[in-house]
């Protein structure tokens, strides 16, 4: 093949790159909490804990300067439907008698592979309507998976350990995101079109609002102090 040629070729492909990514738009935008922040919950762990230790601090309320933490974002609607959901496989682990992560999102066609780092015995119980349930004893060092196939946001708990949650958002499609401390979000690469876009926070319930993405960022900010929660349908 010829330099020219081979010139050619790139400056072809590099144009396909440049349009593919000019079709295509971003959702950016801040999770908070104006609203007064209860004191995080506490819980004694009493005889277990030399494993867990004395206290432990719930998770279900994260808010650092207004900030929320492990608030989910994801598309949905008619428009969604044609956005692909990849599949993976997540960790979910045991430690110190809490769950980590505290929440998972994965688009559905997910595998949750579930570990016990503690030296006890631990129980996995989900609740769901469109997912099989688990409901299995973990010994320490045992492993257990299992496939999550339709949308869901599913409530974990241990049926040993009542001070033990999680959750797992299953989503229609790989377009979503997790927030960390800080409350923001990013879903990049969404093709243009209109969409539901899903918030969700186990304390602050669910709120959807419709956007219509182009081919450049937009910004949405919530704030769950100011928003009544809203139910959504995948």
């Amino acid at each position: 093949m010829g330099v020219n040629m081979l010139k050619s070729l790139s400056l072809i492909a590099i144009l396909l790159f440049t349009v593919s990514g000019a079709q295509a738009g971003s959702i950016q935008g801040e999770i908070i909490f104006s609203g007064e922040v209860p004191a995080p919950k506490t819980i004694k762990t009493g005889k277990f804990s030399k494993v867990c230790g004395p206290l432990i601090q719930s998770d279900a309320l994260l808010v650092d300067n207004k900030r929320v933490k492990n608030a989910v974002i994801w598309l949905s609607g008619r428009g969604a439907k044609k956005l692909k959901a990849q599949s993976g496989e997540f960790p979910f682990d045991q430690k110190k008698c809490q769950y980590a992560p505290h929440v998972i999102v994965m688009a559905k066609d997910s595998t949750l592979e579930i570990h016990s780092s503690d030296p006890i015995n631990h129980n996995i119980h989900t609740y769901s309507f469109e997912n099989d349930p688990i409901n299995v004893m973990l010994t320490p060092g045992q492993e257990y998976s299992q496939e999550f196939e339709e949308p869901e946001v599913v409530k974990v708990s241990c049926d040993l350990h009542s001070w033990m949650e999680a959750w797992v958002v299953v989503t229609p499609n790989s377009y979503s995101a997790l927030t960390s401390k800080d409350g923001v979000f990013e879903i990049k690469d969404v093709p243009p079109g209109k969409y539901i876009l899903n918030v969700w926070h186990e304390v602050f319930g669910e709120h959807r609002q419709k956007i219509k993405v182009r081919d450049d960022t937009i910004n949405i900010n919530f704030d769950f102090a100011e928003i009544s929660p809203q139910v959504s349908k995948n």
